[in-house]
């Protein structure tokens, strides 16, 4: 062993010639905590280790002894094992400095690494990337069906087949399970990949400072010593340690469950055993820059990191089952105990009438098979998956399986005014300054040259980038200077006078921003924001003739413009200056220049979007970090209301209310202003708390908590920020309301589409189910044998199924209410309603089978089941209307692909015969279409009738 200060190089003759002893080497060293880089050669038969100087070289080599000796190749150390290692915390990042941690990792604190070094470590650690879950292969979906309670039945049917010699019955049992597998296996795997695809986001590039230039590096690429740059909206790459922090604070919601953003410090002192809430000192992948900014050393990647630890310890584990499939669960557990109990009596009918009992125990089983509906928790995720296929068609993308059903159940949504009810394009519509109101282009003489100090101050204190004729930065902020350049302003040179020094941005509890900048000339501050906020700050204003004392007259004055601006629904600013300087934290003594009025025009379409909200039974909220008057004129433009008066809630009114207080009076506003982000939080669950079902839309930084808390957290808009995008459970592609309309839509569509399933399902099970049970009970002889049971829920109940998961939003679906996600999907009425439509079919089959030659029953009930098909397409709509629901052209293809295969089964010889079937004439043809379109036609006039509609939510 050769053995320097964080450097190991270790030596062993099973390393020689054996590549992969030194892959099982190299992954084993880099599970030890605290190595920050690990090779192995096969040719010199080393292993070079660099590491933080706590790691012990005993402690390498018997990793390294391990790896060699416990063949196959070992896998890293889990987390567990990670968490449990005392050495662990001896060199726990957090609780060292600064400038410890950037030694140990090799790291230069301003210059980063260099290039050829990151490549070496990207090359020897791997990418950056967090391992995912294998899907469940084709193989192992189709062994599971082949263990399930219908198969485990039908095994048993073979099994009675075999013993009383009908083995060309049980080679048609066993094609049939094999059939019926691969159809199943086909839908799910399908339906496993598009869930398996809602995680596939590509993360944005993040700034990194390598060889001491930024660059801008894909996630993949970063490795532990990179420098990486915090800045507002940055999406944590990596677990890091902070060198330096300014106002610094995040959204660890993802990681710790904290929904309020976390104040951080690399100055901290952070015990060893510190909880990952409480490392204030490290920043952790998956978490979001919400303020301020900073620059911290990459410590961990890829599975190493905090995320990618919890996910090591979730493993292959399959997600939860969403409420839809908890509750189809319980349906099919009822349905088997209920029709056993009729396969039973059908059975015992059968024995105490001196049956054989092995026909009997053969057609109970196979009858039983028939009457259970199977994999109802499938049907679920199958018509989920085709929901989310169909959205993404649309551009929208979900990015959470049980959020396609919760859409259909929003009673309120929550919308961010600007950029989603706003079109986003602001400009500066008035100015007020030096007691008078003017347009931009009115703006002469003297005091123009007061508008120019306004809009110089406004221009330094804002982050926007000029490139060429392209400005870069907030509307807002965007809006001031493009007001400034149409004065003659030039920002660059502006600028390049005043350089700043210092930048304290808004942030909660705080509505304003501030920069210091030192120049050739001196000090200044310039500060713009609320306007209360701003004014209290000012203790002189600028006019015409220049600087005068700020009395209570002019202060009047400047409140009074400030509600007439807000009142025409205009984003109104404060903006300030301090010739000198001062502290940007605490400004003091400062000169009032004026307000500064901007005016966003409403989107297109979005009242009419609103009204169609309205109309859906959906409450509309909006929230606005505007000043009441302001959002009081938009929303009554808007027509928020629905009963014509505008209610408006201001945060500060908010903040010592009790929540019970809270949750009553939430519900009964239209608008809440000045809304700071953990208003928005408070917000979303006072309305939760009230028993409403929320949906949120944001596209900004501030959003994601409010965003992760509602039941649907939906981003809008393609230039929405990645912390939205990464939080939300709908994306859109477009910041149109029409999307959102849209994905409501397809949620309730989707919702309606299960139904229709468990009403064919349960319905057509239920007529089979109810001609078995009618034959016993009149003594007469087994209407459907066997085979023809088996064929019949073959035929009938795979294909129209999946068709019917696949139906378009009915027309009035947004003229509707929500359904109450709190009721059952299946309600006791829904049953009778069930039970009834496949009595009738039951009872025309058994007529068929009293009357009618031997055939037309088998034929007239398969027949009946796949017409009813169609009743099935719509709980309110009739077949023949002029509201009827829209071709599914599917659902046609399913029907005659199954009409064909029946009609196969007569006309083909050998599978007739198989069937039991002998020739039907015309007579018998009669039979059978009067069996099918009978059941229709009464099922169909019943359905007309008027009855109770379903429930909608309690709220809506």
């Amino acid at each position: 062993m050769h053995a320097l200060p964080g450097r190991y190089r270790l030596a062993d003759r099973r390393l020689r010639g054996d590549a992969d002893a030194a892959e099982a080497a190299r992954l084993a060293l880099l599970g030890v905590p605290g190595v920050t880089q690990a090779s192995a050669s096969a040719v010199t038969g080393t292993a070079l280790v660099r590491c933080i100087p706590s790691v012990t070289a005993k402690r390498l080599c018997a990793v390294l002894g391990a790896a060699l000796g416990d063949p196959p190749r070992p896998r890293a150390l889990s987390s567990a094992a990670v968490q449990a290692d005392p050495a662990s915390e001896a060199h726990a990042w957090h609780a060292m400095p600064a400038a410890a941690v950037a030694a140990a990792l090799g790291c230069a604190p301003k210059r980063g690494l260099p290039p050829a070094e990151a490549a070496a470590r990207l090359a020897a650690g791997g990418p950056n990337l967090l391992a995912r879950a294998e899907a469940r292969s084709a193989a192992a979906i189709f062994a599971e069906q082949l263990t399930s309670v219908p198969v485990a039945l039908l095994g048993a049917s073979a099994l009675v087949s075999v013993a009383t010699g009908g083995l060309a019955d049980a080679l048609a049992i066993g094609a049939v399970v094999l059939l019926n597998a691969g159809i199943a296996t086909t839908t799910e795997r399908s339906a496993e990949r598009t869930i398996q695809g809602l995680s596939d986001v590509s993360p944005a590039p993040v700034p990194v400072i390598r060889g001491g230039r930024r660059m801008m590096l894909e996630v993949a690429g970063i490795v532990p010593g990179d420098l990486i740059l915090l800045e507002p909206g940055t999406l944590v790459p990596a677990d890091a340690r902070l060198i330096t922090a300014t106002d610094l604070t995040l959204n660890e919601s993802a990681l710790t469950g904290e929904s309020l953003p976390i104040v951080k410090d690399a100055d901290a002192g952070v015990a060893v055993v510190a909880p990952l809430a409480e490392r204030r000192s490290m920043v952790f992948r998956g978490t979001a820059v919400t303020g301020g900014s900073g620059l911290a050393i990459v410590t961990a990647t890829g599975s190493a990191t905090e995320i990618g630890r919890i996910q090591a310890l979730l493993g292959d584990l399959r997600p939860p089952q969403t409420p839809i499939e908890r509750q189809l669960g319980e349906v099919g557990r009822e349905l088997i105990i209920v029709n056993g109990a009729i396969c039973a009596a059908v059975a015992g009918i059968g024995l105490l009438r001196g049956q054989p009992w092995q026909a009997i125990l053969r057609s109970a089983i196979s009858l039983a098979v028939a009457a259970v509906p199977e994999g109802l928790p499938a049907v679920a995720t199958t018509t989920l998956a085709l929901g989310i296929q169909d959205m993404r068609e649309k551009q929208i993308l979900v990015r959470r399986l049980d959020a396609v059903e919760t859409l259909g159940a929003v009673e309120v949504v929550c919308l961010d005014k600007t950029g989603t009810l706003t079109a986003n394009r602001m400009a500066a519509a008035a100015l007020h300054l030096d007691g008078a109101l003017l347009a931009p282009e009115a703006l002469v003489g003297a005091r123009r040259a007061v508008a120019v100090a306004l809009l110089e101050a406004a221009t330094l204190c804002s982050d926007v980038e000029e490139t060429g004729d392209v400005l870069a930065g907030s509307p807002t902020e965007t809006a001031l200077v493009r007001a400034g350049l149409e004065l003659g302003l030039d920002p660059a040179a502006l600028r390049s006078r005043w350089p700043r020094k210092q930048t304290v941005p808004r942030a909660e509890g705080r509505k304003r921003m501030a920069t210091l900048h030192r120049g050739r000339n001196g000090t200044l501050l310039a500060v713009k924001g609320d306007p209360a906020e701003v004014l209290a700050r000012c203790t002189k204003r600028l006019t015409a003739a220049g600087e005068v004392p700020l009395d209570h007259a002019a202060r009047s004055a400047i409140i009074a413009a400030n509600d007439r601006m807000a009142a025409q629904a205009l984003r109104v600013l404060g903006v300030a200056r301090r010739d000198g300087g001062g502290d940007p934290h605490d400004e003091r003594d400062l000169t009032w220049l004026g307000l500064a009025g901007l005016a966003d025009p409403l989107r297109p379409g979005a009242a009419e979007a609103i009204r169609a909200l309205h109309v859906a039974g959906i409450r509309t909220m909006m929230i606005t970090g505007d000043q009441s008057a302001t959002a009081y004129a938009i929303a009554k433009e808007l027509g928020m209301p629905r009963d014509g008066e505008v209610r408006v809630l201001e945060a500060g009114a908010l903040r010592d209310l009790p929540p019970e207080a809270l949750a009553a009076l939430a519900p009964q506003a239209d608008v809440f202003a000045r809304v700071s982000p953990a208003n928005k939080l408070q917000i979303v669950r006072a309305l939760q708390a009230s028993g409403q079902i929320v949906a949120m839309t944001g596209d900004g930084i501030n959003d994601g908590p409010a965003l992760r808390a509602a039941e649907i957290g939906i981003a809008m808009g393609g230039g929405g920020t990645d912390v939205a995008r990464e939080v939300a459970d709908i994306v859109l592609a477009t910041d149109e309301l029409g999307g959102l309309l849209e994905a409501v839509a397809l949620g309730r569509a989707t919702y309606a589409n299960i139904r229709k399933v468990l009403r064919y399902l349960v319905g057509t099970n239920a007529s089979e189910t109810m001609l078995m049970l009618g034959a016993a009970i009149a003594g007469l002889p087994e209407p459907l044998n066997p085979m023809q049971l088996l064929w019949l829920n073959l035929i009938s109940d795979p294909l129209p199924a999946l068709a019917l998961g696949l139906e378009a939003p009915e027309p009035d679906v947004l003229e509707q209410l929500p359904h109450d996600p709190r009721a059952p999907i299946l309600s006791p009425d829904d049953f009778r309603r069930l039970l009834r439509e496949g009595a009738v079919m039951g009872t025309a089959a058994l007529v068929s089978a009293i009357g009618a030659p031997p055939g037309v029953a088998f034929h007239g009930l398969t027949l009946a089941q796949l017409a009813h098909a169609f009743l099935c397409r719509s709980e309110t709509h009739g077949l023949l209307g002029a509201d009827r629901p829209p071709t599914n052209p599917k659902l046609l293809g399913a029907i005659g692909l199954c009409v064909a295969l029946q009609a196969a089964a007569q006309g083909v010889g050998p599978l007739r015969r198989l069937l039991g079937l002998g020739p039907l004439g015309p007579a018998g043809w009669l039979g059978v279409a009067a069996t099918a379109l009978a059941p229709l036609a009464v099922n169909g006039m019943i359905s007309a009738m008027p009855r109770r509609p379903r429930q909608g939510g309690a709220h809506a």
